[in-house]
C-alpha cells in the first residue's frame, strides 16, 4: 500500500511539473502599441480579445508584446486570417510573429529580433531585424534593417483555414514549423532571448491558443 502511495505521489509531481513547463498566454501577459501611438497601452483597447481569439485589425499597424521575456524556448499558436466579410482586404496579406527582441529594444514598427514571416506565399521565410543574424546552411546572414531568408518548403492552408506555428530558440539554434513541417532553421543567432510579439501589418488575423514552454534540448 505504501509502495502505491509513494508511486502516485510521484507520478504527480512528474505531471504538475510538466504541466508547469508549459503555459498559455493571456491577455495579462501582452501590452499593445501602434505605429502612430508607441506609448504601452492595454492591450484590449487596440486589439480584440473574444471568443477564447485575438483578433487584430484597424487602420493602424502595430504590435502586441509580451511583458517578459524568454530564453530557451518553444512557442506554438495558431493562426489564420481574419474571414469576416467587413474585414476583408485587397492585396497581399501580411503579418507576423516576432521572438528574441531584446529587454532594451525600442518598442517601434518593427522592433529588433527575429520575425516568423506570416505572408501569403511567404510564410515561414526569416527576417532578421535591426542588425540581428544568424548562419543558415552554414553561411553568415548578413547584417542590416531587415533581411529575408526564404522558407526551404510552403506548407500554408487555403484562406480561412487555421495554420498552427511553432518556434524552437534553444541557445542561438532556430527552427520554425508550419503545420508540423519544418520550413526554415538557423543557428548562431545574434539574438537568442527577448521578448514576443504578434504583428498586425493592415491584413486582419486572428490568433489563438499562444503557448510557451522552457526547453534544455
Amino acid at each position: 500500500m505504501l509502495k502505491k502511495s509513494t508511486f502516485a505521489i510521484v507520478l504527480l509531481f512528474i505531471l504538475n511539473s510538466c504541466a508547469v513547463q508549459q503555459k498559455s498566454l493571456s491577455m495579462d501577459d501582452w501590452y499593445a502599441f501602434t505605429k502612430t501611438n508607441i506609448a504601452r497601452q492595454e492591450p484590449s483597447k487596440v486589439y480584440d480579445f473574444t471568443d477564447g481569439m485575438i483578433r487584430m485589425y484597424g487602420e493602424n499597424v502595430g504590435c502586441l508584446m509580451t511583458k517578459k521575456s524568454y530564453k530557451n524556448f518553444e512557442l506554438s499558436l495558431e493562426f489564420r486570417w481574419n474571414i469576416d466579410e467587413k474585414y476583408k482586404i485587397n492585396g497581399t496579406k501580411n503579418s507576423g510573429v516576432m521572438y528574441n527582441i531584446p529587454l532594451d529594444a525600442s518598442d517601434k514598427v518593427w522592433p529588433k529580433g527575429i520575425q516568423f514571416q506570416i505572408k501569403e506565399n511567404t510564410t515561414g521565410d526569416f527576417i532578421f531585424l535591426d542588425q540581428v543574424t544568424a548562419k543558415i546552411n552554414g553561411k553568415q546572414v548578413e547584417a542590416g534593417a531587415s533581411v529575408v531568408t526564404p522558407k526551404f518548403v510552403a506548407n500554408e492552408k487555403p484562406y480561412g483555414e487555421w495554420n498552427t506555428i511553432l518556434i524552437r530558440s534553444l541557445n542561438g539554434k532556430i527552427t520554425q514549423y508550419l503545420n508540423e513541417k519544418l520550413v526554415n532553421e538557423c543557428t548562431d543567432a545574434s539574438s537568442t532571448e527577448g521578448k514576443i510579439s504578434l504583428n498586425y501589418e493592415h491584413a486582419p488575423i486572428d490568433f489563438k491558443n499562444i503557448k510557451i514552454k522552457n526547453i534544455s534540448k
